[in-house]
C-alpha cells in the first residue's frame, strides 16, 4: 500500500510536534524514520495509524485520504517498543488476540497463529506466557500479533531498543528479511 503524507502537522496546544511534513513511501517499500527523541517521529506514526488526528494536512493510503478513517478500520498492524504483550495470556492468545476480538473461527486463528509463528520461529513457544520469554522471543510475539491480521501496512515504533545490542542487529536484519518476504509497506522509527 503506498502512503503520502500531505502537508502533515500536529499541535499539542502551542507545542507543534510535526511542523508541515510531506513523505511519499511506495508500496511494499522499507522506511525508517530516523531522528533523536521529541523530533516527532512516533507522533507521526501514531497519525498514519489513526490514533492521533493531524492538526492539518493529510494521510493517504493509496489515494484515499483516511484522515476521518478510524484506526480499527486502517489495515494496519504495529508493534511498540514496550511490545504491549498481556502477560496473563499465553504468546498464542497474545498473537490470535485481535482475530478473537473480530470473532474469528478459532480453527482460522490457530491456522493463522501458526503461520506467523513459523515465520519468526517460535512455533515451539506459543504456549509460553511473556515472562517465561526472551526479550527478542517478545518482541517476535507482537510482530506476530501484528502480522496476524494481514495487515497493508506495518508500523514500527522502536521495536528493537529493549534489546542489547547483538540481539538488535539480529533482529533488524531478521525485520528486513520478513518485510521483503511479505511485501508490506514498513515505517521503522529508531533514533
Amino acid at each position: 500500500m503506498e502512503v503520502k503524507l500531505k502537508d502533515l502537522s500536529k499541535d499539542f496546544g502551542k507545542v507543534k510536534a510535526v511542523n508541515d511534513f510531506n513523505l511519499e513511501i511506495n508500496d511494499g517499500e522499507f522506511v525508517a524514520l530516523l531522528g533523536p527523541s521529541g523530533c516527532g517521529k512516533t507522533t507521526t506514526l501514531l497519525m498514519i495509524a489513526g490514533i492521533y488526528k493531524p492538526t492539518a494536512g493529510g494521510i493517504y493510503f493509496g489515494d484515499k485520504i483516511v484522515n476521518e478513517v478510524l484506526p480499527k478500520d486502517r489495515k494496519i498492524g504495529m508493534v511498540f517498543q514496550s511490545y504491549a504483550l498481556y502477560p496473563h495470556m499465553t504468546a498464542f492468545d497474545n498473537i490470535t488476540f485481535p482475530l478473537k476480538l473480530l470473532r474469528t473461527p478459532r480453527e482460522e486463528r490457530e491456522r493463522r497463529a501458526n503461520e506467523v509463528a513459523k515465520l519468526v520461529q517460535i512455533e515451539e513457544l506459543l504456549d509460553r506466557k511473556p515472562a517465561e520469554l526472551s526479550g527478542g522471543q517478545q518482541q517476535r510475539v507482537a510482530l506476530c500479533r501484528a502480522l496476524i491480521k494481514k495487515p497493508d501496512i506495518l508500523l514500527l515504533d522502536e521495536p528493537l531498543s529493549n534489546l542489547d545490542a547483538k540481539l538488535r542487529t539480529l533482529m533488524r536484519a531478521e525485520l528486513k528479511r520478513l518485510q521483503r518476504r511479505l511485501g508490506i509497506t514498513t515505517i521503522f522509527v529508531t533514533h
